[in-house]
């Protein structure tokens, strides 16, 4: 690229070769050397196709013209790859970008027109829909969408409300939020195939405690594929005993208890249990306690 570039789209990949191309040319349709951008692909010791599959889409635009750059972070775990993505990023403004999406033909001009509109704009998120590979299983209610990436506050732009934090695979920042903010925190985040969590929810936490208004972005839409792997109930299992392992470490430097954080959340997995069960739609009823009591698990596991 001959230009910096005003929007840098990073995307950490370790071991999906085949989906990364997918994302990559679902990409290719959004202009982007008509536009100011970059993708920054951080290969986190990918053992597969990853390089070939990028350079590949690399050679299908000029030298002069490549929007795609790709480096490698040898030190294992998202929260590593992703603070290495803040680093070698050259545009002022960072969005992340999962390496299993599918792009609508919106995303990408409506990241830069966020961008350009509003420059003081530190942080935001864009809207994710799940888009499954496989049958959806009868256990899987709308309530535990949000565990395979589903993210969906309505069609208007507006500020992220109390609680409510963009997610990964569509999230953005003024790359100048990370000298008033630490990157994400690597104790937490996924680690090969430990699927540890919420190194972005403590990071938007410490964003808010600054103050730092949090935008929603419903244009910047994508889908969030889905695979036959994480669609079994040991996947699950496994994601909910990561969240809470990863809430036991940041128990360590919060004053809020367990109870404190999960006993609103088990009220309302009862609250949900018994309509489930009446409408006869039981496996979706035992599937939500199931979800919390290995929370639960994942999280004394973690203390011990």
């Amino acid at each position: 690229m001959t230009q910096r570039p005003k929007v840098s789209f990073i995307i950490c990949t370790y071991n999906r070769a085949d989906y990364l191309d997918d994302t990559l040319y679902s990409l290719q349709d959004q202009h982007l050397v008509d536009l100011q951008v970059e993708l920054l692909i951080v290969d986190n010791n990918s053992t597969d196709e990853t390089p070939r599959v990028v350079h590949r889409h690399q050679e299908s635009y000029s030298k002069d013209h490549n929007p795609i750059r790709y480096i490698k972070e040898p030190n294992q775990g998202l929260s590593h790859a992703r603070n290495r993505g803040i680093k070698e990023a050259k545009a002022p403004f960072l969005v992340f970008l999962d390496d299993d999406i599918r792009a609508t033909g919106s995303l990408i001009s409506a990241w830069y027109s966020f961008v350009s509109e509003h420059p003081q704009a530190m942080a935001a998120g864009g809207k994710i829909h799940v888009q499954f590979d496989a049958s959806r299983p009868r256990w899987m209610s709308h309530f535990l969408l949000p565990l395979l990436g589903h993210h969906d506050l309505g069609n208007s732009l507006r500020k992220y409300p109390a609680g409510k934090y963009p997610f990964g695979g569509n999230m953005g920042f003024r790359k100048a939020l990370f000298n008033r903010v630490s990157p994400f925190n690597t104790n937490l985040g996924r680690k090969g195939r430990q699927l540890k969590a919420s190194e972005e929810k403590e990071l938007f936490e410490r964003i808010r405690d600054k103050d730092i208004t949090v935008y929603y972005l419903p244009e910047a839409m994508l889908y969030h594929r889905v695979d036959e792997q994480r669609l079994t109930e040991e996947y699950i299992k496994r994601q909910a005993l990561g969240l809470g392992q990863s809430m036991a470490l940041q128990a360590q430097s919060s004053r809020m208890t367990y109870w404190m954080r999960e006993l609103p959340k088990w009220g309302a997995s009862l609250l949900l249990f018994f309509p489930y069960a009446l409408s006869l739609q039981p496996a979706k009823a035992v599937m939500l306690l199931k979800f919390r009591k290995w929370i639960a698990e994942g999280y004394f596991s973690g203390q011990s």
